[in-house]
């Protein structure tokens, strides 16, 4: 377990997770919570998006920066 936690989760993806939580939490707090949509009117939903969202971005940019140094 601790093997495939250190090859799946790194500084990036650590990162990207607790900047698209905190902006997923900002944007439920000055529009999602008042709104009709489920995922947008339910914080946890929107903190699990967050989560999601950020971790699939870091994942990108992580993987990119990794072809960029083997192909050099």
């Amino acid at each position: 377990m601790k093997e495939f936690l250190r090859k799946n989760l790194n500084l990036y993806h650590l990162i990207g997770i607790i900047l698209f939580v905190a902006l997923s939490v900002f944007y439920w707090y000055k529009a999602g919570q008042y709104n009709d949509n489920v995922l947008q009117n339910n914080l946890f939903l929107m903190i699990i998006w967050g989560i999601l969202v950020g971790y699939l971005l870091a994942d990108m940019v992580s993987n990119a920066m990794k072809r960029k140094k083997e192909d050099e």
